[in-house]
């Protein structure tokens, strides 16, 4: 009865564990996608997003403003996770 109470417990700690270990790492969001989300049309080729909101807005200046880094070469912005 015992070890069915231990196995539980390290199979309870084990399920809220593991999905908070991913929180620390880094997550990439596209470009493209991001510029979707703002509602306008992002431009490949001059890596811009012409929104209402945003119009001839750089990939660079969006994924700084939510604090990432962007990587020209895959158009993607790279932001840490929760910590």
């Amino acid at each position: 009865m015992k070890s069915g109470k231990l196995m539980m417990g390290f199979a309870l700690a084990a399920a809220l564990t593991i999905p908070l270990a991913g929180c620390g790492g880094k997550a990439r969001l596209s470009a493209a996608n991001m510029c979707k989300a703002a509602g306008g049309t992002y431009s490949a080729a001059a890596q811009t997003c012409d929104a209402p909101a945003v119009n001839g807005k750089k990939a660079a200046a969006m994924c700084d403003a939510h604090g990432g880094t962007y990587l020209a070469d895959q158009q993607v912005c790279e932001v840490e996770g929760i910590k």
